[in-house]
Parts: C-alpha cells; sequence; structure tokens
C-alpha cells in the first residue's frame, strides 16, 4: 500500500515504523517527520497484517547492516 506523508515522505505504508502498545499495533510513525497514523480505516484484520509487516521490514533494515557486514570498520594488521 503506498502513502504519502504530511510531510512529503511517499513510500510503501509498511515501510514506517510500528508503534505497539500492549501488544497491539497503536500507530506507524513516519521515519522523516514522526508523524502517527493509526491507520483507522483499516478493519482489524488488515490493520494487524500491515503492523505485522512494518514490523519485519524494520526487523530486516536493523539487522541488514549487521548481516552484510556494512558499518563495520576494516581493521588492517
Amino acid at each position: 500500500m503506498r502513502e504519502v506523508c504530511y510531510c512529503g515522505r511517499r513510500g510503501d505504508v509498511e515501510d514506517r515504523d510500528p508503534v505497539w502498545r500492549g501488544g497491539h499495533g497503536e500507530a506507524l510513525r513516519c521515519p522523516k517527520c514522526g508523524h502517527l497514523d493509526p491507520l483507522a480505516q483499516l478493519d482489524a484484520a488488515a490493520r494487524r497484517e500491515v503492523f505485522e509487516e512494518a514490523e519485519r521490514r524494520l526487523l530486516q533494515r536493523l539487522a541488514g547492516p549487521a548481516r552484510t557486514g556494512h558499518g563495520r570498520e576494516r581493521v588492517a594488521w
């Protein structure tokens, strides 16, 4: 699902950062401006799917540099 944030960021809604409260998805946070979108227009099942995909993508982004070795300094012996 594509969307545009108030700050002008464009992209998949699932590429926002999930905000959880009490084990339930509360909102998705824009990584650029921090705007919270509660996705009130979606029914409960669709909303849960979007939050789960957003969490999966966030974990993938966080694990990406460690898994590929990027971001590590190389030491010359």
